[in-house]
């Protein structure tokens, strides 16, 4: 057993290590050549991939998230995992779809072809599984800080709609991955795309509920989970902070601080 858990931490380990890699070589690339194009002049050879580079590193950030998830807890749980995925990927591109093809509950909006190929030709591919690597840690954190269904499936939402206070401004202002029909006053964002999130964030935690995650989440470790959301949180966070963008900076570290003092001391 004792030999098991080591080896469980060891591949945490390298898992967060190549994620934290990836998102620093993505980081590197925005803060040079993504913010100071210019810099193409001095270094002509890498005028070839600075284009690609933004769908590299988009997609990429994504996949490898994923996998990293979905390989620490098949160690754990088997395929236990997978019911989660299926219903919050299947309601995540349900919300998406309705949201590019009617305004609602996001406002309107349009996906550009950086992130791949799209369902319906209105949401990638990738973004169900987006949205599932940060809606189960947010799951598994809130199940160890509050007691109560409602309780938890609040604070869960809580936690993934607050990577939106970064995700959006890096992902649509900084880089045009989305673009918004009507301009607002958040970064480009309007402000009812984060009612839109917190309802969809909720109803994925309900929806992981009805197919007892609950048992799967139980059996990861908060800690890891902790640390992987920070390192999936890093790029845009990053992001907004090289390109300035205080205000996204400050309200997400703010609420992520009062809920680690209000619920997650322990």
């Amino acid at each position: 057993m004792r030999d098991s858990g080591r080896a469980l931490r060891r591949l945490d380990a390298w898992g967060l290590i190549v994620l934290g890699l990836f998102t620093a070589t993505a980081l590197a690339g925005f803060a040079s050549f993504g913010r100071h194009p210019e810099l193409l002049a001095r270094f002509p050879s890498s005028r070839g991939f600075y284009a690609p580079a933004f769908e590299i590193f988009a997609r990429g950030h994504i996949i490898i998230a994923f996998v990293v998830l979905a390989v620490s807890l098949t160690a754990r749980v088997g395929m236990r995992w997978i019911p989660g995925l299926l219903v919050a990927g299947a309601l995540s591109l349900g919300m998406e779809l309705l949201g590019t093809a009617t305004g609602f509950p996001f406002s309107g909006y349009r996906y550009t072809e950086m992130l791949g190929i799209q369902v319906a030709g209105l949401v990638p591919v990738l973004i169900p599984f987006s949205w599932f690597m940060m809606a189960f840690p947010s799951y598994v954190l809130a199940r160890r800080m509050v007691g109560g269904r409602m309780a938890r499936w609040a604070l869960a939402a809580l936690l993934l709609t607050t990577w939106d206070l970064t995700l959006d401004p890096a992902m649509s202002e900084l880089s045009p991955y989305w673009v918004w029909e009507s301009e607002g006053i958040y970064y480009g964002m309007p402000l009812v795309n984060l009612a839109g999130w917190f309802g969809t964030s909720v109803l994925i935690m309900a929806v992981f509920d009805a197919v007892k995650a609950g048992r799967v989440a139980d059996r990861v470790p908060g800690r890891l989970m902790e640390v992987y959301y920070a390192t999936v949180l890093a790029l845009s966070l990053a992001m907004t902070m090289v390109a300035g963008y205080w205000l996204a900076v400050v309200l997400t570290l703010g609420v992520l601080g009062i809920v680690k003092w209000r619920w997650g001391r322990g």
